[in-house]
């Protein structure tokens, strides 16, 4: 079984759901994690070749941490849209990695770049499946997928909406036993998984990561993280 993490910048998996990719890891899974850019412009004092070079090695680094491979699709800070440019390329990804499980950002986060990856992988995840549908990535054109994967949402940044307001999630994962390695790949996470702990309901159950399941016409509904990591680490939580 294998999971893909796309997310739009480096870091935003390691914040986001690194402790999960921890757990589903120990679990004997392949994990991939993927970038759409490389964080060009996370600096107000190096060009955008030197950072970018800076934060694709920290990516590549945080990703041989988990014994994860991780991929950067090579769009720009600031321009990730949906289309059929973008579309492609992503679809050409899931042809390659091929994953039983999706986890995207959530569709309402702080900035347009989180809001639109999720979109993209979810199309791109659609089409992957469609034998005439094009796809490349580095002169790579692999054959369609035979199956759509579940796809996940993961918590917004500071897990809130655009109003502010605390978001509401379907499983709850409970990251107490991966939190030590989760902060080795990104070291600045405690405050928001304390804070998403709060809705496992357990006082033992110190950090936690939040998902949602995309649940649209054609998409799975397979839980595997219930079904993988079991109900004393994830906690489903009534949905309406």
């Amino acid at each position: 079984m294998r999971v893909l993490a796309v997310m739009a910048h480096p870091d935003d998996i390691e914040f986001t759901c690194a402790g999960t990719l921890v757990l589903l890891r120990r679990a004997g899974w392949d994990v991939h994690m993927a970038t759409m850019t490389a964080g060009d412009l996370g600096t107000a004092t190096l060009s955008r070749a030197a950072i970018s070079r800076i934060r694709r090695k920290e990516a590549a680094a945080s990703a041989r941490l988990l014994g994860a491979d991780y991929t950067c699709l090579g769009f720009d800070d600031l321009t990730i849209v949906y289309n059929e440019r973008a579309k492609r390329r992503v679809s050409a990804l899931l042809r390659l990695v091929r994953p039983d499980l999706v986890i995207v950002p959530s569709p309402v986060d702080y900035m347009a770049d989180h809001e639109e990856t999720p979109r993209i992988v979810r199309e791109a995840a659609f089409a992957s499946t469609v034998r005439n549908w094009k796809a490349s990535l580095r002169g790579r054109s692999p054959r369609p997928c035979t199956k759509l994967p579940p796809i996940l949402y993961a918590d917004p940044i500071d897990n809130v909406d655009h109003f502010g307001r605390r978001v509401a999630v379907q499983l709850v994962v409970d990251i107490t036993g991966s939190i030590d390695l989760k902060e080795k790949m990104l070291a600045w996470m405690r405050r928001v998984g304390a804070d998403r702990a709060r809705d496992f309901g357990q006082p033992g159950v110190k950090y936690a990561e939040g998902f949602r399941q995309h649940l649209g016409h054609g998409f799975p509904h397979e839980d595997h993280l219930t079904a993988v990591l079991g109900k004393g680490l994830v906690n489903s939580l009534p949905w309406p």
